[in-house]
């Protein structure tokens, strides 16, 4: 190889803002609902940043970094004895320990060393001057190696390459790996040769017949393709023909510049880039009218429950104890049997009975409500879990094991308390903006009206009676206040319960039109290239 192509193109600082902006909207969408195309929209992405990371922005940034050549191929099909016939030196070990390279080996030209690009950061460096200027060649871990670490390194090197000379063998050429790699380089645009190596004369015409019609079928048929014969004498060789033949290629490739090589495939990169943000768009689109389905299965389920016992539903809050305490305190003799505002009345020691009495009154109404508000979030839970487990698969069933039973019922209780010491803290502003309050306030103070008047909320005739008698006035409308106030409280908790189970959903990447930022990302590449 006798080129020295050097790259003299350049490209606006819009297509590098573009890039990267691109890399930071596709870095940031979530796709966990497990829908029918996810799996192949999650893998899209992982491309897709490859692709960004490792070949397009660093191409892009750095348009002095050479080519890259990368020599890939799968386990034992003699990629560094072809990389080392190339450069003309023995610089890469070649044997038959499997995997050979374990690392990768970046052979450049010493001029190359400060422009070298993201893949001297996968692998091992090496500057010789058997290396033109311009290019640097790249000898790969095998593509179906036994280290995962090594096959996701080399799948790396093929997405940064701008050439690719893909190394097979007789028994190897038919795996469906290297072919399924090979479609991929030539979608987006990367100039690839094929080179069958250890081919026995025997089976040299049929072999090289096969490959020619695999290539045909898989419309690669352009693609140049090397024989390279068995190496009988062992010598980890490769024929001065077979040598010049791809060193010819390579150069009648790079020989108008390197421009032309990372130009191609930058821009069939970015096609790929194109289409990949278009997969990545509908998913988000069937995800998104996935949340959108089951937050309205979950928003049905609340309904229903929160329907059940129509406006009266209060009359379901257990009041047994609480109608018997009260009851006994109005009975003949009880700390509230004598409620009218009177010098007796006042009397220091009643008054602390009927503190002590209402105390306890106000303990018993705050569980009864907060009790009442645990089972309707509790009757919502189960409701909305049970509608989303309906179908055996989907995102229903996926939603519905995202809460832990704990944190939930944690969480339950704490928003019940919250709720029902609001509501009296309602049922205080309530009742102390009746006319007659001052007066019911000489007498039982403002906690003891504020419970009377809870207690009356929840039915208790002996407590709304009392509230009349503190107060000197009809109480009708203040309990009604109060009831809706409590209805308040139980929507509340109902709404925090279905809020949290669908709190999975809520997220940017699921909300309705958020692949329109994915979209805009697209077009904007369309119009820069």
């Amino acid at each position: 190889m006798s080129v020295r192509p050097i790259k003299t193109w350049s490209y606006p600082g819009n297509l590098l803002d573009a890039l990267v902006d691109t890399r930071k909207v596709v870095a940031g969408v979530e796709l966990p609902l497990p829908t029918p195309s996810v799996d192949e929209a999650r893998e899209t992405m992982r491309r897709m940043l490859d692709q960004l990371d490792h070949h397009l922005i660093p191409r892009v940034r750095e348009e002095a970094s050479p080519a890259v050549v990368v020599v890939a191929g799968s386990t034992g099909a003699g990629k560094s004895t072809v990389v080392n016939a190339l450069v003309g030196e023995q610089l890469t070990p070649s044997g038959v320990l499997r995997p050979t390279t374990r690392i990768p080996h970046v052979f450049h030209h010493p001029l190359d060393t400060s422009v070298l690009t993201e893949v001297e950061q996968r692998g091992k460096v090496i500057a010789t001057e058997a290396v033109p200027r311009g290019l640097a060649i790249v000898d790969s871990p095998d593509l179906d190696s036994v280290r995962g670490e090594n096959r996701e390194i080399a799948k790396v090197l093929l997405e940064a390459a701008d050439l690719w000379i893909f190394v097979t063998t007789p028994a190897r050429y038919g795996d469906a790996l290297p072919w399924a790699a090979l479609r991929a380089g030539a979608d987006r645009g990367a100039s690839i040769a094929v080179v069958l190596n250890r081919v026995t004369v025997d089976i040299a015409a049929q072999v090289r017949r096969e490959l020619v019609d695999r290539l045909t079928l898989e419309h690669l048929e352009t693609l140049p393709l090397f024989v390279i014969p068995e190496d009988t004498a062992r010598q980890a060789t490769v024929p001065r023909d077979v040598v010049n033949g791809l060193g010819r290629w390579l150069d009648s490739v790079a020989a108008a510049s390197a421009a032309t090589i990372v130009e191609r495939t930058l821009h069939g990169a970015a096609e790929s880039v194109k289409e990949w943000l278009e997969v990545v768009a509908e998913a988000m689109d069937e995800q998104s009218a996935a949340a959108k389905d089951v937050r309205s299965e979950v928003r049905r389920s609340a309904a229903q429950v929160e329907n059940e016992g129509g406006d009266r539903w209060w009359e379901t809050i257990p009041t047994g104890a609480l109608t018997t305490r009260w009851q006994q305190a109005t009975a003949d003799g009880g700390a509230l049997f004598r409620l009218r505002n009177s010098l007796w009345v006042k009397r220091r020691h009643l008054r602390e009975d009927r503190d002590t009495v209402l105390h306890e009154i106000y303990v018993d109404v705050l569980d009864a409500v907060e009790s009442r508000l645990v089972h309707a979030a509790a009757s919502v839970a189960e409701a909305m879990t049970a509608a989303l487990r309906r179908a055996d698969t989907g995102v229903g069933p996926w939603l519905a094991e995202r809460r832990d039973p704990r944190d939930a019922r944690q969480a339950r209780e704490r928003q019940a308390a919250d709720a029902a010491r609001r509501w009296m803290h309602r049922c205080q502003e309530i009742v102390l903006a009746l006319p007659g309050a001052s007066s019911g306030i000489e007498v039982v103070g403002e906690p003891g009206l504020t419970t009377t008047l809870a207690s009356a909320a929840l039915g208790i005739e002996e407590a709304r009676t009392a509230l009349m008698v503190l107060t000197g006035q009809a109480v009708g409308e203040a309990v009604e206040e109060a009831r809706a106030e409590l209805a308040a409280a139980r929507r509340h908790c109902v709404s925090r319960e279905s809020l949290d189970m669908m709190r999975p959903t809520d997220i940017p990447s699921l909300m309705p039109d958020s692949s329109a930022k994915i979209r805009l990302r697209r077009a904007e590449l369309r119009g820069l290239l």
